[in-house]
């Protein structure tokens, strides 16, 4: 049981690392987009990481190169939804909108992620569960708006919003197909094939809408790409992917509100942003609602333990 439990708190570990790594792939994102289009950074993108997932699968040599026939219209479906949808809506929406913005929008996937898995995966989530997913989107809204309600109601959805609300919904689509995908192939397959799935989907949009376009890079939108796409893709999609095969799709989305967590402070230290101290009790709330949600059994489990002994007390006092 305690090896168990200690083997989970790593994969916790790791969603909290994909989380930390995508709360601030953003801004390289927005940065990107000034000097290449979403539909070409996409396509390169996922082309590299396939390809380097495949070079570490036959390095490997114990993982099949070649899925299942059964899992191959599921892995098209996570290409479409999760890299064709998700990214292009994305990287499209951030031309239109702002990082804060799509940073508000993406705290809604854990709610939709556990509806979803709820009606079709049939999970089961703990009432403290669900209360966790409740506290971790308040303390989103709190951190956003800074602790202030005129903001989140002068909020304007535009053309990029109503864009970053499409990728959160092929996010989790993607999640949720890839839970049990996963029952029948490896997370390092499952991600290369959905990327390679996915970057053909985008690669035929791109020829028929004629968003597809070569262009030369700057040396600064060679290092952006390189975060996007091995760090941002490689590292944390497949850390994201072992860690929903490990703790399920409901449990692992809501490690996506750390995200804003981390942009905030990476925008503090590194870009010298103002903080404010309404923000602290955002920053509280994610961290409070991930607790509830990864710790509610052996919460409940402490509070049973202690239930029973007060019983036993209880009963020794009305004995004696």
């Amino acid at each position: 049981m305690n090896r168990r439990r200690q083997a989970v708190g790593k994969f916790y570990g790791l969603l909290a690392l994909t989380a930390a790594i995508w709360g601030i792939q953003p801004l390289f994102i927005k940065l990107a987009v000034r000097e290449i289009t979403p539909v070409s950074l996409t396509v390169v993108r996922f082309v590299l990481i396939s390809a380097t997932i495949f070079l570490i699968m036959r390095w490997r040599h114990r993982t099949p190169l070649l899925p299942p026939l059964s899992a191959l219209f599921p892995l098209f479906c996570m290409g479409v939804c999760g890299v064709a949808v998700n990214n292009v809506a994305q990287f499209t929406g951030l031309q239109y909108s702002t990082v804060g913005n799509a940073t508000l929008i993406a705290s809604t996937t854990p709610a939709v992620t556990a509806l979803l898995a709820v009606l079709f995966l049939r999970e089961r989530l703990l009432p403290i569960q669900w209360l966790g997913i409740v506290i971790s989107l308040l303390g989103v809204l709190v951190l956003i708006s800074k602790g202030s309600l005129a903001i989140l109601l002068r909020i304007s959805f535009n053309y990029g919003d109503l864009l970053f609300f499409f990728a959160q919904l092929g996010w989790a689509a993607y999640m949720l197909i890839g839970f049990r995908v996963m029952h029948h192939l490896s997370a390092l397959g499952t991600t290369a094939w959905a990327g390679v799935f996915g970057a053909l989907t985008t690669l035929v949009y791109g020829l028929i809408t004629d968003e597809l376009h070569y262009a030369p890079l700057s040396p600064a939108g060679i290092a952006y790409m390189a975060y996007i796409i091995w760090m941002g893709g490689v590292c944390a999609m497949v850390f994201w992917n072992l860690g929903v095969k490990m703790v399920g799709a409901s449990l692992a989305a809501v490690f996506l509100n750390i995200m804003p967590l981390v942009g905030v402070a990476a925008g503090v230290i590194v870009l010298d942003e103002d903080f404010y101290w309404q923000e602290c009790f955002g920053a509280g709330g994610i961290l409070s609602g991930v607790y509830l949600l990864t710790q509610a059994r052996q919460i409940l489990h402490r509070r049973n333990v202690r239930r029973r002994a007060h019983y036993r007390a209880a009963r020794q006092r009305m004995q004696a």
